[in-house]
């Protein structure tokens, strides 16, 4: 193999190297590159999040909460899944942009989570405030065990705090990926809807 061709294969080798340099405004996101999508379920997970956030904040603001109660019962454990399993498996590598940026950026992802994670723990707390959970479904349903009161307040606390962070992140994110399409930085914008085998 001569040298032009040894430096060629090099470069080649490079290119599709998981650990190669961050996705640009220029290229598309390789196929090989693990370390730079979301895996399908990852992909899966957050497009139901958005649906279920959805509908809980539709809820709420209608003034149901017994209809809230049941969305959040069903949301519920696709929420811990996709938050658990997000901030296990961590984040596709940085988009090539200033530091600042994309440390905003994934701050407001990181605070998202953590509040989806404190909303649906204090508002699976909530629904279990009373001995009876009646009203979901037109069902009357005796519970062995219920919170006191205190822990009862501290969950509506809770709840409402997080979600007024989750809805501050959700915009700041939301400005993310606007800005990402605004700058034509296509390799990360298309990410979240082109799933890679083994991605995170």
């Amino acid at each position: 193999m001569t040298t032009d061709e040894t430096a060629g294969h090099t470069a080649g080798a490079a290119e599709e190297r998981p650990s190669g340099p961050p996705h640009s405004a220029a290229r598309r996101p390789l196929p090989a590159d693990r370390f730079g999508g979301y895996a399908p379920l990852s992909v899966a997970l957050h497009w139901l999040s958005v649906l279920f956030a959805a509908a809980l904040l539709l809820t709420a603001w209608l003034d149901r909460p017994e209809l809230h109660g049941l969305a959040g019962l069903v949301a519920a454990p696709f929420l811990l899944v996709h938050t658990l399993r997000r901030l296990k498996r961590g984040f596709p590598r940085a988009p090539d942009e200033p530091a600042i940026l994309s440390f905003a950026a994934r701050l407001a992802i990181i605070a998202m989570l953590l509040a989806m994670l404190v909303i649906v723990l204090s508002g699976l707390s909530i629904v279990l405030s009373s001995d009876r959970i009646s009203g979901l479904a037109g069902s009357d349903i005796v519970l062995p065990w219920a919170p006191g009161p205190a822990l009862t307040a501290a969950a509506h606390a809770w709840h409402g705090a997080a979600a007024q962070l989750f809805l501050a992140a959700a915009g700041l994110h939301l400005l993310a990926a606007l800005s990402y399409g605004a700058r034509r930085m296509h390799a990360v914008t298309s990410r979240i809807v082109r799933p890679v085998l083994g991605g995170r």
